[in-house]
């Protein structure tokens, strides 16, 4: 079953090459034959809309044509991020959301991993206002909820975007692959979404990445941006 997981990136934040590497580009259509001599030349094609650069990760596509179309192109893996809010996401997702969605302990999980209980949310403080904030998963154990705060601006989004691509495509095993990568505006979010899942693989886990601005486009927070991040799985 595949796991619809929601990423986030600010207005393009990730670009629309990565998923044109991951669905390559078929083949051009032929070219029409010419119209007879005393028939009037239709009217030129109207322009494709133009694509939001930010729209998915950035990674080379192949040539249109040089490849068969349902043939998977295996992406070119960009350095690793170095950002450190990013590493910090990273980093609880690997000791925190990948084993506690398949039985680990959370409440040792976050307690080893720093995080301080807050109500009933576990805080990991980035230096006010940032942070980052794992819910309690109640009786949804498979499923690892993930809140951070962060600067404002699309330089961070970017950031964050770019290392969860990274992390889904090469770190985590069995690979995930991007599977969405859009927006939506509802009544009390817009919601810029990137999601990877392993159904390719026949597997169960999914990861997500949602932006969240106001329906005006504004941050969420007078003095930060929000995101939400999901990984969950369905193997237990």
């Amino acid at each position: 079953m595949r796991l619809a997981l929601a990423s986030l990136i600010a207005l393009g934040v990730v670009s629309t090459a990565a998923v044109a590497q991951e669905q390559t580009a078929p083949a051009p259509a032929a070219a029409p034959a010419a119209a007879p001599a005393q028939t009037p030349e239709p009217a030129p094609a109207a322009p494709a809309a133009p694509v939001d650069p930010a729209a998915a990760p950035v990674v080379p596509a192949p040539a249109a044509g040089t490849v068969p179309a349902d043939t998977y192109v295996e992406p070119v893996r960009p350095p690793p991020t170095t950002d450190p809010v990013s590493l910090q996401l990273l980093s609880v997702l690997d000791r925190i959301c990948k084993p506690a969605v398949v039985g680990g302990d959370f409440q040792a999980l976050v307690k080893a991993a720093g995080l301080k209980k807050k109500k009933e949310q576990w805080v990991l403080d980035l230096g006010k206002p940032f942070q980052i904030v794992l819910d309690n998963p109640g009786s949804n154990k498979n499923v690892c909820t993930i809140t951070i705060q962060y600067a404002l601006g699309d330089v961070q989004a970017q950031a964050l975007a770019s290392a969860l691509h990274d992390w889904a495509t090469w770190e985590n095993s069995p690979q995930l692959r991007l599977i969405r990568n859009d927006q939506v505006v509802s009544s009390d979010f817009r919601r810029f979404t990137v999601s990877w899942d392993d159904n390719w693989a026949s597997g169960h886990a999914g990861l997500v990445y949602m932006r969240l601005k106001k329906t005006d486009g504004s941050p969420v927070g007078k003095n930060f941006e929000q995101a939400q991040v999901l990984y969950s799985t369905t193997s237990r």
